[in-house]
């Protein structure tokens, strides 16, 4: 892996996070050009390797889609932290090192010597940033999570779905990212601190508290006598798959006559369920049917560039094929290729930002173990020899 170049390319990071959450957060550290050692149990490595689905036909621990995407631009050692030797080549690495970022249980690594506490003492530099379902102190610390229960407990789900029926999980790992999201913001707010007033500190990042935070607005409607309630979908069936027409919010004076002409019912315009914004909004069902009986004819991308034209705030809903055929992806070059030498090119996408002539750093998730030798006996001096007994160590 040749020496990434980026805005944090003076930046070394520890990534000892397994999953989603904290691996995604050091992926983007990676992706600004940050050196990132991804420390993994030997063996088995991070359990998302063995997460489905797996490039080509094959189905070991170099194959999941799920961790060639999450680790990119990342360097795999092996570690069993249970072992003291292993530990303490950890503790050596973790001295010159500027961020860390792990997801194990809240406490789990203070009597093996590597809490905040023990590796701060030897780097008072050092941002360490723990990423659990809840975070590090209070009742639910020492609880299990994932993506379902974060956005349950989050309250998310209870916002989404139909209101007769039961709530309904985002789909994907959208909790998750989103929390590594927030751990990659808070990783870089106390890179600044550190550069501006010459310390680090430990940062404490709660899924929990991101997804509520991500919806903040059921809690503070709920305070002003607004209940948060599932409500129906604004989707209409077009020919090639759902569109959301958006004519029942704020549309610009002289909009819906224009979207009525152009629907063939220039009638409406002045139906009394349709013809103001509010009158929309209570009637939406029948405007639904209204605008569905158009929308069924025209295929979905062309409803949507259609009504964008007459400044209504319209959507469609996209499929894989959809955002990979994206003009707007296309012309901002959002989707990168990724070479393997297994695999051949696989589609990556980008970042979820943009900074100005600073060029994405993306280059292959690594195998795992992959750099034991260079990171261990380039770094700390290990002989080949030595780094054989380290390894064939048993658990004290």
């Amino acid at each position: 892996m040749e020496t990434s170049k980026g805005v944090l390319s003076d930046i070394n990071v520890l990534d000892l996070s397994q999953g989603v959450a904290g691996p995604f957060c050091a992926k983007l550290l990676a992706g600004l050009g940050a050196e990132v050692i991804k420390v993994e149990p030997p063996g088995r490595g991070d359990p998302s390797r063995q997460a489905e689905p797996f490039l080509g036909d094959c189905r070991d621990l170099e194959s999941s889609a799920l961790f060639a995407y999450l680790n990119t631009s990342k360097k795999s050692i092996t570690l069993d932290l249970d072992v003291p030797r292993q530990a303490q080549a950890l503790k050596r690495l973790a001295q010159d090192c500027d961020l860390l970022v792990e997801s194990f249980t809240p406490g789990y690594l203070q009597p093996l010597g590597l809490g905040y506490d023990a590796l701060s003492g030897a780097n008072p530099g050092l941002i360490y940033v723990s990423v659990t379902p809840f975070g590090q102190w209070g009742p639910y610390r020492d609880y299990k999570g994932s993506d379902i229960v974060v956005q349950a407990i989050g309250a998310l789900m209870y916002t989404i779905g139909l209101p007769d029926r039961e709530p309904l999980k985002v789909g994907g790992e959208s909790a998750l990212y989103t929390t590594g999201i927030s751990a990659f913001s808070a990783s870089m707010l106390a890179l600044y601190v550190r550069d501006a007033q010459g310390f680090g500190q430990h940062v404490d990042i709660s899924a929990m508290e991101t997804i509520t935070v991500a919806q903040i607005h059921s809690s503070i409607h709920y305070q002003f006598g607004r209940i948060p309630v599932r409500r129906e979908t604004n989707l209409v069936q077009a020919k090639d798959g759902w569109v959301s027409p958006g004519l029942d919010t704020g549309v610009q004076e002289g909009t819906w006559p224009k979207v009525c002409q152009l629907m063939g019912v220039p009638e409406l315009a002045e139906d009394p369920r349709f013809i103001t914004t509010e009158a929309r909004r209570a009637n939406q069902q029948d405007l639904l049917g209204v605008v569905g009986q158009w929308a069924a004819t025209k295929p979905k991308e062309e409803i949507y560039h259609t009504l964008q034209a007459l400044r209504t705030i319209t959507g469609y809903v996209a499929t894989v094929e959809d955002l990979l055929a994206s003009q707007q992806f296309a012309y901002r070059e959002f989707f990168r290729p990724v070479e393997d030498p297994v695999f051949g090119e696989v589609t990556h996408p980008g970042p979820p930002f943009r900074i100005k002539d600073e060029a994405w750093q993306l280059s292959r998730a690594p195998r795992l173990g992959e750099h034991n030798e260079e990171v261990l006996c380039g770094r700390l001096g290990y002989s080949r020899e030595e780094l054989s007994q380290i390894y064939n160590t048993s658990v004290a």
